[in-house]
């Protein structure tokens, strides 16, 4: 099997190419940022380092995969339908979703805008469950990330909303 072209062509390779590359992409602008600072173990560099390392592995090793003739198909368990179309509409809530902290943490603080956003997120991956639960435990997971980063001394913007 070596030496012979992998199955699907040159478009087999096509995210272990991209994943190396991004991967070597953060590995350079890790080389730019501190690894360590003064008043904290770890610099801004680390996790970007990590992260740079480990998409450059994750490329390498499904080229490697790839090159010795696996192939990579979804499982029947999964329940993924691969010649589905993309559902657009899902994909334009999911991103919304995503925007919706830009325009609305300020206002409505970080707690109650995350809340909106995994709403919006579960929404778009067809969550059938009422929106105020989905809003709920987006309020709390939320919370639970606001103070585990606050205990770290990063702000992640305020947490209730600007009338505090």
């Amino acid at each position: 099997m070596q030496g012979e072209p992998a199955p699907g062509g040159r478009a087999a390779y096509a995210l272990p190419v991209f994943s190396g590359g991004l991967g070597l992409l953060l590995l350079a602008e890790a080389s730019t940022l501190p690894l360590g600072q003064d008043y904290a173990a770890l610099g801004p560099g680390f996790l970007v380092l990590v992260v740079g390392l480990a998409l450059t592995g994750i490329g390498a090793a499904l080229f490697w995969r790839i090159r010795r003739g696996a192939t990579f198909a979804p499982e029947e368990t999964e329940g993924a339908d691969a010649s589905a179309p993309v559902s657009l509409s899902g994909l334009a809530l999911a991103g919304g979703a995503v925007f919706l902290p830009v325009v609305l943490m300020n206002w409505l603080g970080f707690a109650i805008t995350a809340g909106l956003a995994y709403a919006g997120v579960t929404r778009a991956f067809g969550s059938t469950s009422p929106l105020w639960r989905d809003a709920a435990i987006g309020i709390v997971l939320g919370t639970a990330v606001w103070f585990a980063f606050s205990k770290l001394g990063v702000q992640l913007g305020p947490y209730f909303p600007m009338g505090r």
